[in-house]
């Protein structure tokens, strides 16, 4: 009696030792314990958005206007499906301006997430954009040519692979790679991703015929873009807190792990500048995050990293540009750049920030 005393007591140890040291790797991984840094940027100027939040924003430079990806998500939260969204055009001339239609036709059952913008060389312009339908998930495809000023829906494309989309990139007119940011199947994978950083999320390709899913290990995808040149994905892990790097063929077609680049914060939204550089929008403090959804008064921080100088003899250097508590904007998702202006726009916020670039030192470099 006095052995399965011990065993027993021995065992339950054993269990409260193990659940204690899983809460305090999810307490450090969701920033509970990290300090906010105010990195500001030289002028920033807030534009509402009446018609809800830009969680996602793609900058057509040819064009000079920003697509926003826009949704009520806080009125969704407690109204479900039934809130419907729309993408917005915003000028990027100089003057403030204020967000237009940017569709000419969308579906009925419309409730946008990511988005991603291809150009082909005669001009026509493609939007794939994630809809989160009362049906299922789904992807809507819009185009517009060099004579159009609206873009126009002209498919939806579905599959079972699309488990849990957060964000996608097209790599070409017909063929883009989506984020699913979750590819539990139960509670406990649930909780393994949520309290370990288990990787189960998948990532899946649409080559113009078929969905197929060419990883299921990533943790947690948060953000995905292509290069410049089209020969590297990145792919953001937000309980991971890093990008991954995949090679890319000639073809689209997925190639090898190139690297595995630690960020040190939940990584969102991924965009590409004209230069290269990558423009990271992070979550420091997860905690904060999901308590700001239940409350707008509590603020969720909002971090932008630039990851430049990509891989010279595998060298990288990783700056914070922005950084704020949320009192400027709250649950911030997406930092894009167009020329010396950076838009910052918020899962939850009814605005975006619109900010001037200085020319600081870099915060953090690593190798």
């Amino acid at each position: 009696m006095i052995k399965l005393l011990v065993r027993t007591g021995l065992i339950f140890g054993i269990a409260l030792a193990l659940l204690a040291v899983a809460a305090a790797s999810f307490l450090i991984r969701g920033g509970a314990f990290r300090a906010v840094e105010t990195v500001s940027l030289e002028a920033c100027e807030a534009i509402d958005i009446p018609l809800g939040s830009a969680e996602d924003i793609q900058i057509d430079h040819e064009g000079r206007i920003a697509l926003l990806s826009v949704l009520d998500r806080r009125r969704s939260i407690g109204e479900g499906k039934s809130v419907k969204g729309t993408i917005l055009s915003l000028s990027l001339t100089p003057a403030a301006s204020t967000p237009v239609p940017a569709l000419s036709s969308q579906p009925k059952d419309f409730r946008p997430h990511g988005l991603s913008l291809f150009t082909d060389e005669n001009g026509l312009k493609t939007l794939v954009v994630i809809n989160h339908a009362v049906t299922g998930e789904l992807i809507e495809v819009f185009r517009k040519s060099q004579n159009d000023e609206l873009f126009k829906h002209v498919h939806t494309l579905t599959s079972p692979l699309l488990v849990a989309p957060n964000d996608l990139v097209a790599v070409d007119s017909e063929k883009f790679y989506v984020a699913n940011d979750s590819g539990a199947e139960n509670g406990i994978e649930k909780a393994a991703e949520m309290m370990f950083a288990v990787g189960l999320s998948p990532l899946v390709y649409f080559n113009g015929r078929k969905f197929d899913t060419v990883a299921d290990d990533l943790q947690s995808s948060g953000g995905i873009n292509v290069s410049q040149d089209g020969t590297e994905l990145y792919v953001g892990q937000t309980a991971g807190e890093s990008i991954r790097v995949y090679s890319l063929n000639t073809d689209k077609s997925i190639g090898d792990v190139k690297h595995t680049i630690k960020v040190g914060s939940g990584v969102d939204n991924i965009d590409i500048a004209t230069d290269g550089a990558l423009w990271i929008a992070n979550h420091t403090n997860t905690l904060a995050l999901v308590k700001h959804f239940g409350n707008p008064a509590s603020l969720a921080p909002t971090q932008i990293q630039k990851l430049n100088n990509l891989f010279p003899g595998k060298e990288y250097r990783l700056e914070t540009v922005f950084e704020n508590d949320g009192s400027l904007i709250s649950a911030g998702s997406v930092g894009t750049r167009y020329k010396d202006v950076i838009l910052i726009g918020s899962i939850t916020e009814p605005k975006l920030l619109k900010c001037s670039v200085n020319n600081q030192a870099p915060l953090k470099h690593s190798e």
